[in-house]
């Protein structure tokens, strides 16, 4: 008789059911990202991570679509002006940099300079502002159309003018060759 084979029901090393998942950094570098933020904003949405003794870990299935979507040009639509400066205010609000804002974001820091100038007006003074310029505008609106009346006038004159002085000389001319 030959003898049996060992044969166990649980393999040496037990597997986990997450081995190979990622983790939040990891994701990040997979996408692309310096900064885990961006991560954190799709946790719910676009990722589902699973908490685990190792930490939150993320389906690389999950990041791999992610990640295709993103380079076929699928990204979500660019979020609206009003989004992104909602958004900005509130990191001004927690204390944010300049630096960290742009990475998170992935705006220009110019975008985030004139969103900080507007944050630091106060909404009156903002309204304020906003009819001086509005006025001042306005202004140079009328002005422009003054001028361009002006010119035209005196394009005009200008015209009957060397139509006068021909009908003078062309009469005189005339008058004395009798």
């Amino acid at each position: 008789m030959t003898t049996p084979t060992p044969d166990p029901k649980q393999p040496d090393k037990a597997t986990s059911p997450h081995a190979g998942w990622l983790t939040r950094a990891q994701v990040a570098a997979e996408l692309g990202y310096r900064s885990i933020f961006p991560i954190r904003k799709m946790e719910g949405q676009a990722l589902h991570p699973v908490r685990t003794p190792r930490g939150w870990l993320f389906d690389p299935a999950e990041v791999a679509a992610v990640k295709a979507k993103r380079s076929l040009g699928g990204a979500a639509a660019p979020a609206s002006e009003g989004r992104i400066a909602a958004r900005v205010f509130h990191l001004f609000d927690k204390g944010r940099e300049l630096r960290e804002i742009v990475e998170e974001m992935e705006i220009a820091p110019g975008t985030v300079r004139d969103l900080w100038h507007e944050w630091m007006t106060d909404l009156c003074e903002g309204e304020t502002n906003r009819r001086k310029s509005a006025l001042e505008e306005r202004q140079q609106r009328a002005e422009e159309r003054e001028r361009q009346e002006l010119e035209r006038r005196q394009a005009l004159e200008e015209q009957n003018f060397a139509k006068i002085m021909a009908a003078i000389s062309g009469t005189s001319d005339s008058g004395g060759r009798r």
